[in-house]
């Protein structure tokens, strides 16, 4: 096919980070398209944390008071090492939420707002120009092979471009709008976690363990039950069993009773990234296709949140001519330094007179693992005795 169609604004990826962007769009009076290779809706047990900064941004489109009636609030966290504890009391709670709901109340308002959705899509070229993006997309199905050794394969429907005046890439980690437009990563080693959820018939604490070069998380979830991720040594080969979730636990949290049963579990390795440009032009970059880092705080997709916000209210202004596409360029640049400085390896670390010293050396895989970002981090720093200073 040769069609062409026009939009203000193309969305490619239909996760949270991509779903967020364009509602926010959308409440801003753009036009909007959707793209998604497959809506399949994250798998039975995929938690994920909604920071307070993501509660806030959720608070301005009325989407907070669903989501609160789906989800287990955290108020506080205990932060531990084997030299001592600390608790820490949340500026504003945080969320436990399974990220399905989350990404179904987004998808709801979305059809609410008449947004055009579209699955089975995917971006097969980015080509800017000055006054517009060019992309080029297909629509595929997936159909049964007619070999036993072939489970499934993707059939070319149709093809065509969309000529829109921005693009927000939030397809993920193997992003095709940033391989398209040939920005590399740089990454970290690997992290190898084994991930729980399991039912529980006592009252479960938010706790940050840091035990030797490892760091572990345990939280409470909606309707008795918990969520475990256990920071495993990359090159083992253990599998995510009862045995396993039993052992850590007793390891970890000895006074806790064993489970009988889990109801989900998980080994994956997670490879930190970070794009070597947010954005270029009219085309920008969000959420895991520009960074990823330890799962434990979730900071990839709460940071992806606030950067779509940013990014959309700056289109919304250059499309009605307050600002120009220089701004773009300078939040890109400012967001990949801010996610470097809080993340990365430019932050310094001052004591302040009641510093829990035993956490001394971990405060960057402390910051990474605690479920606030933005300003909230520095609220919980200064509880722990610490004051972050972040590299210009």
């Amino acid at each position: 096919m040769t069609k062409i169609e026009q939009t203000e604004l193309l969305v490619a990826g239909g996760g949270p980070v991509g779903l967020f962007a364009a509602l926010c769009a959308s409440r801003r009076g753009l036009d909007v398209v959707v793209i998604e290779r497959n809506f399949r809706g994250a798998p039975r047990g995929h938690t994920t944390l909604l920071h307070p900064s993501s509660l806030r941004l959720l608070a301005e489109l009325g989407l907070a008071p669903l989501l609160l009636h789906s989800g287990k609030l955290i108020e506080e966290i205990q932060v531990r090492a084997q030299a001592g504890t600390k608790r820490l009391a949340l500026p504003f709670p945080a969320l436990a939420i399974t990220q399905r709901v989350f990404e179904e109340t987004l998808l709801k308002s979305l059809r609410q707002s008449e947004v055009d959705i579209r699955s089975t899509c995917e971006v097969t070229a980015v080509e800017p120009r000055e006054t517009q993006v060019e992309v080029g997309v297909a629509r595929r199905e997936r159909v049964d092979a007619p070999r036993a050794l072939d489970d499934e394969r993707w059939e070319l429907l149709e093809s065509g471009s969309i000529h829109a005046q921005f693009v927000i890439g939030a397809d993920g980690r193997t992003s095709r709008v940033r391989r398209a437009l040939g920005i590399g990563t740089a990454t970290g080693p690997v992290e190898r976690y084994a991930m729980f959820e399991f039912p529980t018939a006592t009252s479960v604490d938010t706790e940050l363990i840091i035990a030797g070069r490892f760091c572990h998380a345990i939280t409470p979830l909606f309707d008795d039950r918990a969520r475990c991720s256990f920071q495993l040594d990359p090159t083992s080969n253990q599998l995510a069993d009862l045995p396993l979730l039993r052992a850590s636990l007793a390891e970890l949290v000895p006074s806790r009773a064993a489970p009988q049963e889990f109801d989900w579990g998980h080994i994956v390795d997670f490879e930190p990234t970070v794009a070597e440009a947010f954005g270029r032009g009219r085309v920008c970059l969000a959420g895991d296709a520009a960074h990823s880092t330890s799962p434990l705080g979730v900071q990839s997709m709460n940071r992806g949140l606030l950067e779509v916000y940013q990014w959309v209210e700056e289109m919304a202004a250059c499309n009605a001519g307050k600002h120009s596409l220089t701004t773009l360029e300078l939040l890109a640049d400012a967001q990949r330094r801010d996610w470097l400085g809080a993340l990365g390896s430019s932050a310094n670390y001052e004591s302040l007179p009641h510093a829990a010293h035993w956490l001394a050396g971990h405060e960057n895989r402390v910051v990474s693992a605690l479920p606030v970002s933005g300003p909230d981090v520095e609220a919980l720093l200064h509880q722990l005795g610490f004051a972050r200073r972040l590299a210009t």
